[in-house]
């Protein structure tokens, strides 16, 4: 199996401002997903790993530091979210061109494009200039130039960024599962297509590598805020005050499962993460007023506006929007640090 290592990764503009801090983690054969929000760092992540942009710390390829081997012996290919193709040029150009540049003879370069365009929607258009397809085209024509290249380690950024919601899922769906010799490593801004590609996501917040782990673990043992609110599907985010004997929650008192890594928390502002189970409903908590009701699993979860935010809670059918209730947080699954948005409890495996 082959192993793409980063340790102590770390990318620098104009020597100074950290872009991506400090990543170690491992990529190994199959598909590895960053998951980073809009300026998290993945792009500038994969242009490191490619080679694009300088990077200090180590990077090594089955055990080879990358900067000792050639250009052909790295084997790295990047497909970028703009396509970066001839746009002049004609479909078969942009497909045979990779190929060429590899010594592939003429005519195993002809057949190879022929048998492989159809799966990608472009055997009828091969004679077209690039620049007049659609959106959906151009992006099977970059994926295509993937595939007929098999690099050792592919780069994909975000390549369905530019389709519509619908489009993107198809193409998603239709096209990844394709892409699983070698190492690839896909970077998106989409928590569904993550989860559906992988169970070990690395969680990208500003050049920080905050977690890694399955969308079950961001959800209830979260190392970030970031990571909690992407993934639970009703998160709640409420100002807290950590104290000797729990949290105090909307000037309530409630006591904590777990305890935080050090006491010098105590008596800070801080943000609980709760999921919609960890709301209850009570004759004595802090109020709310019911604004919406959504379904998870058959059961109604309400959203409700509170002096310090918006929280989402599990109730019986019934309650009207409008109404005034009373919940108090019978488990918070993380206190985060306001500041860097860690979490500040100490999680058990």
């Amino acid at each position: 199996m082959s192993k793409l290592i980063c340790k102590d990764f770390t990318v620098k503009y104009f020597g100074y401002d950290a872009a991506i801090s400090s990543v170690t983690t491992t990529f190994t054969d199959g598909i590895n997903v960053i998951y980073a929000a809009e300026k998290g760092g993945k792009t500038t992540f994969l242009k490191a790993l490619a080679g694009i942009v300088p990077f200090e710390g180590e990077l090594t390829l089955d055990g080879t530091p990358v900067s000792e081997l050639s250009l052909k012996d790295r084997d790295f290919q990047m497909l970028f979210d703009d396509y970066a193709v001839f746009s002049r040029r004609s479909v078969r150009y942009n497909l045979e061109y990779p190929l060429r540049l590899r010594k592939v003879p003429k005519e195993e370069r002809r057949r190879l494009i022929e048998d492989v365009a159809p799966l990608f929607d472009l055997d009828i258009m091969l004679d077209a200039p690039f620049y007049r397809l659609n959106e959906w085209l151009k992006v099977t024509l970059t994926l295509c130039r993937a595939y007929l290249r098999r690099a050792k380690v592919l780069l994909i950024d975000n390549i369905f960024s530019k389709l519509s919601p619908s489009l993107r899922k198809e193409a998603f769906l239709r096209f990844m599962p394709l892409f699983k010799n070698g190492i690839v490593v896909y970077a998106t801004d989409s928590s569904e297509e993550a989860a559906a590609l992988s169970r070990d996501i690395k969680f990208l917040s500003y050049g920080y590598l905050m977690q890694e782990g399955s969308v079950e673990a961001f959800k209830t043992k979260p190392n970030a805020a970031s990571a909690f609110v992407t993934f639970e599907n009703y998160p709640t985010l409420l100002p807290c005050v950590l104290t000797q004997n729990g949290v105090e929650i909307g000037g309530r008192s409630f006591s904590l499962d777990l305890k935080p890594k050090s006491d010098v928390y105590i008596g800070k502002k801080l943000l609980a993460g709760i999921a919609p189970e960890g709301l209850v409903l009570t004759e004595e908590g802090f109020e709310a007023i019911v604004v919406g009701k959504f379904y998870r699993n058959g059961s109604p979860v309400y959203s409700a506006n509170t002096e310090d935010g918006s929280v989402f809670f599990l109730g019986e059918e019934g309650l009207a929007v409008g109404a005034t209730v009373k919940l108090k947080a019978e488990k918070v699954v993380a206190l985060f640090d306001a500041l860097n948005e860690r979490n500040i409890l100490e999680v058990t495996e």
